[in-house]
């Protein structure tokens, strides 16, 4: 029930695709450890949803690492930037990386929690979520690291078969600095089998509703870029 949720939190965000600008290609959170974390990221465009504001849930940090993102207790967190840069994106590049994951974490297997996920929404079109009572939604691809899935495997979650896909992108050791370049374009027309749209909207999230032990993780995202010209626009 709570990640349904969350997918109504996503789903019911009013994804917006705007021209591109300098700050929708890039963020970077290793310049702001002396600000809190909540009001640096609403004051770059960020919504704290779900369990995000909830101080006994979890702890939003800004170090010299970046944003530091730890789950105290079973719960979700999100955190959405309602914008995109558009047609002008073809890679994503992400600097991140997992302290603690949720022992036994697995999409593949169904156990569906994770330490961080970074949602790339996709155009204004919604797709059917699958379940009545569930909102329709964009396309999008959400990408993880993991322990336990295979690396770059699509994998389908409970809903949004047509338009969701969460794919596993790295295996860190704990506390490793991950780089990841993840071509977006190419990977929703393997998915979807049609050109992406433009990129309407991001996201952060953890979950550890279900987590097998007490539903503690810890995460950490450096960067978030969409080089300007990486590819073609649609």
């Amino acid at each position: 029930m709570l990640r349904t949720a969350l997918i109504v939190a996503l789903a019911t965000a009013a994804f917006n695709v705007l021209p591109a600008q300098a700050g929708d290609t890039s963020l970077d959170f290793t310049g702001a450890k002396s600000q809190k974390a909540a009001s640096w990221l609403e004051s770059n465009g960020f919504t704290l949803e779900r369990d995000a504001a909830d101080s006994a849930k979890t702890k939003l940090t800004l170090t010299d690492k970046g944003l530091k993102i730890d789950s105290l207790a079973p719960s979700q967190a999100l955190l959405a930037r309602k914008k995109g840069p558009g047609k002008n994106y073809q890679t994503v590049e992400l600097e991140w990386g997992v302290n603690k994951f949720p022992p036994g974490a697995s999409y593949a297997k169904g156990h569906r929690n994770e330490a961080i996920m970074f949602y790339a929404f996709f155009g204004e079109e919604t797709v059917e979520s699958g379940m009545v009572g569930v909102p329709d939604m964009p396309y999008f691809l959400a990408l993880h690291l993991c322990e336990n899935d295979a690396i770059n495997q699509p994998e389908k979650g409970e809903f949004y078969h047509k338009g969701g896909r969460f794919i596993c992108v790295a295996h860190p050791k704990p506390g490793e600095l991950v780089k990841t370049s993840f071509d977006l374009k190419k990977a929703f027309k393997d998915t979807y089998g049609f050109d992406a749209p433009p990129l309407s909207g991001i996201a952060l999230e953890y979950d550890t509703t279900n987590a097998k032990d007490d539903g503690t993780t810890s995460a950490f995202v450096s960067s978030i870029r969409f080089p300007a010209g990486s590819g073609k626009t649609n």
